[in-house]
């Protein structure tokens, strides 16, 4: 499936996003829509009606947390953690 902006999951997000900011995976568990596509609508939005305005990593790398408005992106944090 191509991202379109005329599709109803961008309205989804940014609803969503109004609420506060989350993660692609919290995105995923509110709006029911997989992460492949959601990660693609992120991608499509990124700039234009949303930003990063954090990283949260757990384990593993860190996930962008997406914010509502236009700002500046906040920069990825070094890794914690070094592959083998």
């Amino acid at each position: 499936m191509r991202p379109r902006a005329e599709q109803p999951v961008p309205t989804l997000i940014l609803r969503d996003l109004a609420l506060g900011p989350a993660t692609s995976h919290e995105l995923v568990e509110i709006t029911g829509v997989a992460l492949r596509n959601v990660q693609a609508y992120l991608k499509l939005m990124h700039g234009q009606s949303i930003h990063i305005g954090g990283w949260e990593q757990r384990t593993g790398p860190a996930l962008p947390v997406w914010h509502l408005g236009v700002a500046e992106d906040k920069p990825r944090p070094r890794r914690k953690y070094r592959r083998y």
